[in-house]
């Protein structure tokens, strides 16, 4: 497994090329009770404690942290200089470096539209403040939205590695649930299986605290973002739609599967479900075909939407797409609509992580499904770091687990 202190050390040192692009002294992350979700990604740390880290465009890597604290970070090998203080000596400690460092202009995580770049709380902000002076903070004081953002979205290759395989269990795990899963059982029971099959490999479901179970929809029950229930039992030539999250060495995958219950003496699905499952596969291969960065996450959304539409279904009203990382739905440019709730006037770029879903949607008495892969941009397009899906899954008709 890779160490994460690997993806910490990447990270730093890309955040010092961008402090020297961006021509700015100095970056400042200041957090306690785990605001500041960056210093997961940042740092590899979710310290409860007060915490002070400063990057330098010289490449300094500076942490200043309560005595208790302090050891660990020294172990960790990440930093140039790790400071001990207590209370007051935070704004002490931090002052004498701004000083020694002769910084003009400080970057701060404060952010109006992103929350994952808005760690800085109004309290933290004004000790920084008083311990600089409200005039200096006013003159030096920068947003590292534009830098936080890319560092986030843009993969290094540790982390690339580590989703890769967070992909690969993910769909092992769809693997080992084909050879399980049988007619007789509830959208429940199904969500069981794949919580057992993560507990045999060590990783947890990508939602909720404690874990929650994926999405298992059976369309005749409905398509809403909803849990899995009791009442909904698959039975033979039903289909299942089931969409699934792992969270692995800190890193989450998306990966949806459709698959069909055959009945007794039916060797294969019928024309409906397979021209359903074939629409969204096929909008799928249509984005993955076209996709590349400088592309705007529109353009893109475009591509799946209309191969939908072109496959005699009715567009869905969702995004084709999202950014995947540290978390499911990881912010950034979205590949949605051009106009509407999602953030999709960013620019694509290389080595960012996608999952790709242009969805059959329809109503509970018609078919619907739900194909969807994880991508990596490259130089001039993307390649799957999961396994994809290329027909409708036919789960043989039984009543029992195949032994």
């Amino acid at each position: 497994m890779i160490n994460r202190n690997d993806v910490a050390r990447e990270k730093m040192q890309r955040a010092a090329e961008m402090l020297r692009e961006n021509g700015i002294d100095m970056w400042v992350f200041y957090a306690r009770l785990k605001t500041d979700t960056a210093l997961e990604l940042m740092f590899n740390t979710d310290n409860q404690n007060e915490v002070l880290f400063l990057l330098t465009k010289e490449g300094e890597r500076i942490v200043v942290a309560l005595p208790q604290d302090a050891e660990k970070y020294q172990e960790s090998g990440l930093y140039t200089r790790v400071v001990s203080a207590e209370g007051d000596g935070f704004m002490e400690e931090f002052r004498k470096i701004f000083d020694e460092f002769h910084v003009q202009s400080l970057a701060v995580n404060d952010s109006m539209d992103d929350t994952r770049c808005d760690g800085l709380t109004m309290g933290l902000y004004k000790k920084l403040e008083k311990a600089l002076g409200a005039d200096v903070m006013a003159k030096v004081k920068r947003c590292s939205y534009s830098m936080l953002e890319e560092l986030r979205a843009v993969k290094t290759p540790s982390e690339i590695e580590i989703m890769k395989e967070c992909s690969r269990i993910t769909t092992d795990i769809y693997d080992a649930l084909f050879k399980r899963i049988h007619v007789g059982l509830s959208e429940i029971d199904v969500a069981k299986i794949m919580m057992e099959e993560c507990e045999k490999r060590n990783v947890c479901t990508a939602f909720g605290n404690p874990p929650e179970y994926p999405l298992v929809l059976n369309p005749k029950g409905g398509m809403s973002h909803r849990g899995p229930n009791d009442s909904n039992i698959c039975e033979p030539g039903d289909m299942l739609v089931i969409d699934f999250s792992i969270r692995y060495n800190g890193y989450t995958s998306d990966i949806a599967r459709t698959m069909y219950f055959l009945k007794p003496g039916e060797e294969h699905a019928p024309q409906d479900a397979v021209d359903c499952a074939n629409a969204a596969i096929r909008a799928v291969g249509a984005v993955m075909e076209k996709i590349k960065p400088g592309m705007k996450g529109y353009e893109v959304d475009e591509i799946g939407r209309q191969s939908i539409v072109d496959s005699g279904f009715p567009a869905f009203p969702h995004a084709t797409g999202h950014q995947v990382g540290l978390e499911v739905h990881d912010g950034g440019t979205t590949l949605g609509p051009k106009t509407g709730r999602y953030s999709s006037h960013g620019v694509l770029r290389k080595n960012e992580i996608y999952a790709l879903e242009p969805t059959v949607l329809q109503d509970r008495d018609k078919r619907s499904a739900i194909i969807e892969d994880n991508i990596l941009l490259t130089d001039d397009g993307c390649v799957l770091i999961s396994k994809r899906q290329t027909a409708l899954i036919e789960i043989p008709y039984r009543t029992g687990e195949e032994k």
